[in-house]
């Protein structure tokens, strides 16, 4: 998306493809965050990596007043299946200093926004998780039932964790696993 340019290099295209086609396949993790990110310049480089037999998929932060709209999330997701690119993840946003404030989306809304979204999405637009990578690995937000939110570990420090599914009560201003109470 920054810099498409960047593959229009035939040596390393002739690396990409000698590579894409052996026995093992190479990965192109776009990171697209709204639609119009999609430009003419990138599709180019997109059939280009396709062409060098990378397969591309596409993670995305979501984000406070950029892409936090249903409609806008499903339409990026969509395009991105229609140029040959599989959405892969969703992430909340960091509660990073300066950045939490201003781009972070409570985790409740998040997953309304996603699940809304979804009803959009064509079938393989639809097959992204929505996620968080967090200092203990990275955890898939599955859902609200009652008054429970509903996480995965689907990569943990603690091996232990690999696969647990675990909840914390709703707290409609959480936007982050650590603004959660146990229980």
């Amino acid at each position: 998306m920054v810099l498409p340019s960047r593959f229009e290099d035939d040596e390393l295209l002739d690396i990409l493809k000698r590579y894409s086609y052996s026995d093992r396949r190479i990965y192109v993790v776009t990171q697209f965050n709204y639609p119009r990110e999609i430009s003419k310049e990138s599709v180019k480089a997109i059939n280009t990596l396709i062409s060098a037999g990378v397969i591309l998929t596409n993670q995305t932060v979501l984000l406070k007043g950029i892409n936090d709209y249903p409609r806008t999330l499903a339409k990026l997701q969509n395009k991105l299946v229609s140029i040959g690119v599989n959405p892969y993840y969703v992430f909340q946003c960091r509660p990073v200093k300066r950045v939490k404030s201003a781009f972070q989306i409570p985790l409740c809304k998040g997953i309304e926004i996603v699940e809304t979204a979804k009803k959009s999405c064509n079938g393989h637009s639809k097959r992204f998780k929505y996620v968080m990578s967090h200092r203990t690995g990275k955890i898939e937000i599955l859902g609200i039932r009652h008054d429970d939110i509903y996480f995965k570990y689907h990569q943990a420090k603690d091996v232990k964790n690999l696969g647990r599914i675990f909840k914390r009560k709703v707290d409609k201003k959480a936007g982050w696993l650590d603004d959660f109470k146990k229980h």
